[in-house]
């Protein structure tokens, strides 16, 4: 017989958990779970999480339509953008929150080619990131499948990402196609938003670093 767990007893559990931990645990619970209480999670989210520096960051999800756009813009040129998105070295540095240790474990960067990034979290979780490039268009385009190993049943997003140079900046643009609603909306509960925010911000100090070098 299947265990039942009330939402409030396993709401309670996941406060007690590093961002990374809640994160994992959520889906897990949620590819199981009825969704009828979502949005009540996700209010309660929302004023659990506190962020520094959202800047213009926007992360959009059109009802009854199973994707997300995140658009946000840097203060450097387009190349330095690309550069610090298609180098593994530059991408295990802002890859996810500040207290992250990234490792890559894969990065084929063409198309067809797979990545696969390791992410270790201060109390020993490990979690491991991975897709295929399925476009690529230097300094402006790529699309790539998104999945977490060991999670979600094989199912992953499918990821469009373009770059706009604007008066020296660089409007980042992804739109994330998921595989129906439910599942993009247990991704946006999941407290994504921190781990985009914080990875903008160590992204910012990585394109500072490349502009005092130009």
């Amino acid at each position: 017989m299947a265990r039942i767990i009330s939402f409030g007893a396993y709401r309670a559990k996941l406060r007690a958990r590093s961002y990374w931990s809640r994160h994992l645990e959520f889906h897990r619970w949620l590819w199981g779970a009825s969704l009828d209480r979502l949005s009540a999670y996700i209010e309660t989210l929302k004023e659990e999480t506190k962020m520094s520096d959202k800047k213009d960051l926007k992360i959009e999800a059109p009802a009854g339509q199973p994707h997300m756009v995140l658009t946000r813009t840097f203060d450097a040129p387009r190349s330095l953008v690309w550069r610090a998105l298609s180098q593994p070295e530059h991408v295990i540095r802002w890859w996810g929150p500040h207290t992250h240790a990234n490792k890559v474990l894969k990065f084929d960067w063409r198309v067809g080619g797979g990545w696969r990034i390791q992410s270790s979290m201060p109390d020993g979780m490990v979690i491991v990131f991975h897709g295929e490039y399925r476009e690529i268009e230097p300094e402006w385009k790529t699309v790539q499948t998104f999945a977490v190993e060991g999670m979600y049943d094989g199912q992953y997003s499918v990821d469009t990402l373009t770059l706009e140079e604007v008066d020296g900046k660089t409007v980042y643009k992804v739109v994330s196609v998921l595989p129906d609603v439910a599942a993009r909306d247990g991704m946006l509960a999941s407290g994504m938003e921190l781990g985009v925010v914080e990875g903008f911000e160590r992204l910012d100090a990585i394109l500072v670093e490349f502009k005092a070098g130009q």
